[in-house]
């Protein structure tokens, strides 16, 4: 068929389409603005202006398509002449005070355009020009008068309400500046310049629904709004909507491939969706630029993680940190650096900075308390979840995390109300219940942990903590076949638990199998060096006699070998050395380059006791003022440097030297008891009896002060002086510290009456005083007199479930009025709050009397090793000779009665040899 035979409807169709064909410059400039296409909409009005060069309505729109496109010289070039050619002034000058300001062009616009008294709506647009021209120049005063004058002139003009928007935003007023936006929209509803505000202000309470739908309309007014498109697109992005996002970002991107803002959403769009390799490649083209956004170093922080360059990753984050240190967002993000790569110090300092302002985030507090945890500050960590739960209250993870947090602050009792204020919260909280069982052990309440474990069900029971508690609950009920058994079961089902494998190692060491304890804790070590009980425990293996001896000293040796650079596994290792007088073995272990750089005033204190240990007095006391140097407030540091210069003959610096301590610690008895110490040696009794009559005269000084006096005849053997001079300090200023030191002083003088009378006196007086009430029992125990003994101790107990000393001396009390079964329970709650030489005795004791001599064997031992005295001897040779180890227990009483030692129960030890030898 040829062009000739088309049908007539086809030719009809033609002629219909013949005059888009000659479409004008204005209609293709204005289908390109509806397009989106501003800058070909530009070349259009161009096109036009050059065809009518004299049509003022063609130079006006110019002049408004070159400020869609930033273009602000041919804006004002083209508004002048559309005002020339006669187009509406007060149109056509609002053109020209925009262009003006557009290039930053305020001073030339408040010279060029006076405030004028013509036609309102002129007049209006000049005055809301000059508001801006104000602004910009940061003269808000003037700007008010001028957008005032404006909104009296003209109120409903769109640029009038916008000056009025801007001044009231200068001005800090919120609300104010949005009232003036809601005024401009109800009248011109189209405004574009209205909307994106509106939709700025709604992004930035969080209101993103609202935003996006204000920052729509601006687009659907003028679908090329390259401005209204990306803040839509940052809006959608923070929504979670990356591919509504995307279609944004294209239509700029398709106009202006260069656009730096939208190749930065293009590139958080990228990290959205996690194309991580994307997302730096975009983030490379707007290098230059990634510092003109305020989240630029954060985006490419993220984007080299995701990408796993740590190094490029932490120094971008540390350039947003160093920009923005307030920012919450940067800050977890360095500190969760710094923490996966063991930096624990570095990370809680740079959440403690972000924290100043005392932001409102949660999740922020969340992190510094495990900052301050892995840093080894337990008090600092709950501190930090405390502000975490004041601020998301309902967040049961949140508060099962203070819970752990307190319980490692020793803080049993807010432990177990933050759990259970977690159980409140969400009944299935995991953790939450084994905090309660945990908080009941850390006070000693083995029925309430027994109870709370019991209510832990399902997978929950099988968990490696849930072994652990159960584990730890039967090893203090020293139910020792129990306790291996769930501590194997903790090992079994998670080999590299920490506290599974330490448990059990302590259960194999009170079973007699150390053997098998020791590759346990070599394994800890392994894993964790810095763990501080398994070097511990290896330590206490190596100097406890036993086959398994020298396995633990080879292993603590090969932990330490391995770890260099882990001061624990040092310190443990050079105190080995030292017990086998090997003191420069353990000074040239100390003396590395790992250990050389650390910060803290351990480790120099450290080597300059083994300097003075190995006679390197000068190295000794260069080592004391590094330890000092390091830490300012270490007593321990300052006195061996002040004991390092005296032994030099400088007693003046030493004299020195523990008196600047004093200044910042005028309490500290240590330094006053080495200055007193000091002024006796080098001045004698009366230097030192001036010495601390001297402390103790000021109106303020501390109750240690008051007490130098009597603490200085008491030095001298003079207990009756003593008395006087501590009931002279206790006229002047009561307190227990001198209710307990003139007691002491009264039975050191033989007034053991008068002591008791003293402290009676003063827990009458002070009835909640259970240190003076402690005290007064034990007097009360090495009288015989143990019903008043038990009486006071209960109290102390019930006040103070968690003093392991009162909780020890109840149980020894009860023993001794033969109420065992009582006993054992106040023995085992101190055993497993303190396990020292003298709660091992008693407990052990306790059970070997009770019939169960295995069982307290291990305990017996443990005392003995720890350096318990003859008593717990005898007690050990008693349990051996009821477990029918006859000879055992002769080879241990024998060395006891052979020495002169007094004890009370040597008559009873008298009588078991000459059982044990019939």
């Amino acid at each position: 068929m040829t062009n000739r035979s088309l049908p007539l409807i086809a030719l009809a169709a033609l002629l219909a389409a013949g005059p888009a064909l000659a479409q004008t410059p204005q209609d293709r400039a204005r289908a390109a603005a509806a397009r989106g296409e501003l800058r070909a909409a530009q070349i259009e009005w161009r096109n036009a202006a050059r065809a009518n060069p004299d049509d003022a309505a063609v130079r006006a729109a110019l002049a408004a398509a070159s400020l869609d496109v930033g273009d602000g010289e041919t804006a004002e070039r083209e508004a002048r002449a559309a005002l020339e050619r006669g187009h509406d002034r007060a149109a056509g000058t609002a053109l020209l005070l925009r262009a003006m300001l557009v290039q930053n062009k305020g001073r030339a616009l408040l010279a060029e355009f006076p405030q004028i008294e013509g036609p309102p709506a002129l007049a209006a647009q000049v005055a809301a020009g000059r508001a801006l021209a104000h602004l910009a120049a940061r003269d808000v005063p003037a700007a008010q008068q001028a957008a005032a004058l404006a909104q009296r002139l003209a109120p409903d003009a769109a640029a009038v309400g916008m000056a009025a928007f801007a001044v009231a935003l200068a001005g800090q007023d919120r609300a104010a500046a949005e009232a003036a936006l809601d005024r401009v929209l109800a009248a011109h509803p189209a405004n574009r310049e209205a909307r994106l505000a509106k939709g700025t202000m709604l992004f930035e309470r969080n209101d993103l629904a609202g935003a996006i739908a204000s920052f729509t309309h601006a687009i659907e007014a003028a679908p090329g709004d390259v401005g209204a498109r990306l803040r839509r697109a940052e809006a959608l992005l923070r929504d979670g909507r990356p591919a509504e996002a995307g279609a944004d970002i294209d239509a700029v991107l398709a106009n202006a491939a260069g656009n730096p803002t939208a190749l930065y959403l293009r590139a958080m769009q990228q990290a959205t969706l996690k194309a991580w390799q994307a997302a730096d490649t975009t983030l490379q083209r707007i290098t230059p630029q990634l510092g003109n956004f305020p989240d630029g170093y954060l985006l490419q922080a993220l984007t080299k993680a995701g990408l796993g360059q740590r190094a490029q990753a932490e120094d971008a984050a540390r350039r947003h940190v160093a920009r923005a240190p307030d920012d919450p967002r940067g800050a977890r993000l360095l500190a969760g650096m710094a923490l996966s790569a063991g930096r624990a110090e570095e990370a809680a300092a740079v959440l403690a900075r972000a924290t100043q302002n005392r932001p409102r985030d949660a999740a922020l507090y969340d992190m510094l308390g495990r900052a301050q945890s892995a840093a080894g500050r337990p008090a600092e960590a709950a501190a930090a979840l405390e502000e975490a739960v004041t601020i998301a209250p309902q967040d049961a993870a949140l508060t099962t995390r203070l819970a752990v947090s307190r319980l490692a602050a020793d803080n049993a009792a807010g432990a177990e109300e933050a759990a259970r204020r977690a159980l409140r919260l969400s009944p299935d909280q995991a953790g939450a219940r084994e905090i309660l069982v945990a908080a009941a052990l850390g006070r000693g309440d083995l029925q309430q942990a027994a109870t709370e474990l019991e209510k832990l069900g399902g997978a929950a029971r099988d968990a490696e903590l849930a072994g652990v508690l159960e584990g730890t609950l039967r090893l203090t009920r020293l139910d020792l076949p129990a306790a291996r058994e769930a501590f194997q079961g903790v090992v079994t089902r998670k080999p590299d638990s920490v506290p599974g494998r330490l448990g059990l190692a302590r259960v194999l060491t009170l079973q007699e199998e150390a053997a098998q304890a020791v590759p346990l804790l070599r394994n800890v070590l392994r894993d964790n060096p810095g763990n501080a009980e398994a070097a511990a425990r290896l330590l206490e293996l190596a100097r406890a006699p036993g086959p398994a001896a020298e396995a633990a000293a080879t292993a603590l040796a090969e932990a330490q070998a391995a770890s260099p650079g882990a001061p624990n596994l040092a310190l443990a290792q050079a105190g080995q050395l030292l017990q086998r007088r090997d003191a420069a073995g353990a000074l040239a272990l100390l003396d590395t380059p790992a250990l050389r750089n650390q910060r803290g005033a351990r480790l120099p204190l450290a080597r300059s006791e083994l300097h003075a240990a190995t006679g390197q007095w000068d190295a000794s006391e260069t080592a004391a003022r590094e330890a000092l140097a390091e830490d300012p407030t270490s007593v321990a540091a300052r006195r061996q440097l002040a004991a390092l210069m005296q032994r030099r003959g400088d007693s003046t610096a030493a004299e020195s030297l523990l008196r600047q301590g004093l200044v910042t610690a005028p309490g500290d008895t240590n330094l006053q008891q080495a200055l007193i110490g000091l002024m006796l040696q080098t001045g004698g009794a009366e230097a030192a009896t001036a010495e601390a009559a001297r402390l103790a005269r000021p109106q303020d000084a501390p109750d240690t002060a008051l007490a130098l006096p009597g603490d200085v005849l008491m030095s001298r053997q003079k207990p009756a002086e003593a008395v006087a001079a501590y009931a002279q300090a206790m006229q002047r200023r009561p307190s227990a510290l001198l209710a307990i030191r003139l007691a002491n002083a009264q039975r050191a003088a033989g007034q053991a009456e008068a002591a008791t009378r003293t402290l009676d006196d003063w827990v009458r007086a002070n009835p909640e005083d259970f240190d003076v009430l402690s005290l007064l029992a034990q007097l009360d125990m090495l009288s015989g007199r143990m019903a008043p003994a038990v009486e006071r101790l209960r109290q102390v107990v019930a006040a103070r479930p968690e003093d392991a000393v009162a909780l020890n001396n109840l149980a020894w009390a009860l023993g001794q009025q033969d109420r065992l079964e009582e006993a054992q329970g106040f023995a085992e709650r101190a055993y497993h709050l303190a396990p020292s030489a003298q709660s091992a005795d008693t407990l052990g004791w306790i059970l070997a009397r009770t019939g169960r001599a295995e069982a307290a064997l291990p305990l017996l031992r443990q005392a003995v090793a720890q350096g318990a005295g003859p008593a717990a001897r005898y007690h050990l040779a008693w349990a051996l000779h009821h477990a029918g180890q006859r000879d055992a227990a002769l080879g241990v009483l024998q060395p006891v009665l052979a020495s002169a030692d007094a004890f009370p129960e040597r008559a009873a030890a008298e009588s078991l040899r000459a059982t044990l030898t019939r």
